[in-house]
């Protein structure tokens, strides 16, 4: 696929001034006006486009006709999971999860959170870059930090399954525990684990508590098993 820009205002005909971090893009590779290009909006729709102005202060695109809109999961994946002390791992977790399709991911605080505060705006341009590496039109929503149990008193009703991982029982595989089809929510704790009363909190709450195995997975690496396996089971 020729060079590929995002832009949420994407539509047939349509004249976009791209932001700065795609009209960046186009500089460094040192394109022309008059080249061609594709350009996406994020939820599907991908479109041939021109570069119709260039200056220092960025880039101006012309739409032109739809080449094809990707359809979205019916089955969608959302992800809670708890910020990592190390930035590099969560931005690891965002990236690989974006390229293998998650729908959405939250950033949850918990008591045994190291990590309490970061910039979403970092992780929304990690997955941009993984759904142009991996042709993803649809951009995964990224939200806000949130509370754990703030969290839970906010869970869509209309979510199939909800599940929590972690070590401390025997439970069952989190594969033998959804349909194929299903939406599921998955939360995922920090390296110590969720305590005893966020795990109670959580079933009152409806969350069933789940396996992703019998190794000892760092919080990056849960996510990113986790994602693969919702992927696989729904793979047609």
């Amino acid at each position: 696929m020729m060079n590929l820009v995002y832009t949420p205002q994407a539509a047939p005909g349509a004249i976009i001034e791209l932001d700065d971090n795609e009209s960046h893009h186009i500089q460094v590779l040192r394109m022309r006006v008059g080249e061609a290009l594709h350009a996406f909006d994020g939820v599907g729709a991908l479109y041939h486009a021109t570069i119709q102005s260039l200056t220092k202060k960025g880039a101006i695109i012309a739409i032109g006709t739809l080449i094809r809109q990707q359809a979205g999961s019916a089955a969608r994946l959302h992800i809670a999971i708890a910020p990592t002390k190390n930035m590099d791992r969560l931005e690891w977790f965002v990236e690989k999860a974006t390229e293998i399709g998650v729908q959405q991911i939250t950033p949850i605080i918990c008591r045994r959170s190291e990590r309490r505060e970061l910039r979403t705006d970092r992780l929304q341009k990690v997955a941009l870059s993984a759904a142009k590496q991996s042709l993803h039109l649809h951009l995964p929503l990224i939200n806000e930090p949130i509370a754990l149990d703030k969290f839970l008193k906010e869970v869509p009703v209309d979510i199939s399954r909800k599940f929590i991982g972690y070590c401390e029982e025997e439970t069952h595989h989190i594969k033998d525990c959804f349909s194929v089809g299903e939406s599921i929510i998955v939360m995922i704790g920090p390296e110590g684990d969720f305590s005893e009363e966020e795990i109670t909190i959580a079933r009152q709450n409806g969350f069933i508590p789940v396996s992703l195995g019998t190794s000892r997975l760092r919080t990056e690496t849960a996510g990113v098993m986790t994602a693969a396996i919702f992927d696989l089971k729904n793979a047609k």
